[in-house]
């Protein structure tokens, strides 16, 4: 590598740093498909170093208009909790529906059910 002039070591870098924003944007799109985001580029990024310009901020990647839900989902799923714990321990009825009766839902098993659902759903896809 001592042969190596420092333009060519200028493009290696230039290739490396290009090659990891690139997989940082393909790492991004992935997680925005598993987790439902609904923004999606238009663009596949390139190696041009300018091109990243639009998609990262401060070094962290920044998809316009790419809004996590998972706050609003944690927040949801705390406070149904929390609601369940206060209509068991003051034996409240919200809508006719008690805490026992979230229980017993929670605790069916579903499986005989499903596959049910399941194998009715593919005799009418083979038809």
């Amino acid at each position: 590598m001592s042969d190596a002039t420092m333009e060519q070591k200028l493009r290696l870098v230039q290739q490396v740093r290009s090659r990891y924003r690139e997989d940082q944007y393909d790492l991004s799109n992935r997680e925005r498909i598993l987790y439902g985001r609904t923004t999606v580029s238009s663009r596949r990024q390139g190696y041009d170093d300018d091109y990243y310009d639009d998609f990262y901020q401060d070094g962290d990647m920044a998809v316009p208009g790419a809004v996590s839900s998972f706050r609003l989902r944690l927040f949801l799923a705390m406070f149904l909790a929390m609601l369940v714990i206060i209509m068991d321990t003051n034996h409240m009825t919200v809508a006719g529906i008690t805490s026992e009766k979230i229980y017993e839902v929670i605790s069916a098993d579903y499986e005989e059910v499903l596959e049910t659902w399941a194998e009715a759903l593919a005799s009418g896809a083979s038809k």
